[in-house]
């Protein structure tokens, strides 16, 4: 799959990617170089929710552990 860059910087991901990674509108991308000339790579960050939600909680193990 070939995309091109605007003169904006932006990039459009292929529809077909978009539906395979699950990819929606807000979803976050990391950019990285990979060391490799010419190559990089994109990671897709979890959303800020799904990370809240799954550190709710979390703190209660703790508070059991060591009681007052």
């Amino acid at each position: 799959m070939i995309t091109t860059v605007t003169g904006k910087h932006q990039v459009t991901v292929p529809a077909k990617l978009v539906q395979e990674l699950g990819i929606g509108p807000g979803s976050r991308l990391r950019w990285e170089s990979t060391g490799n000339p010419g190559e990089i790579c994109v990671r897709i960050l979890p959303s800020r929710r799904s990370v809240a939600n799954s550190l709710l909680g979390a703190g209660r193990r703790l508070a059991k552990a060591n009681p007052a």
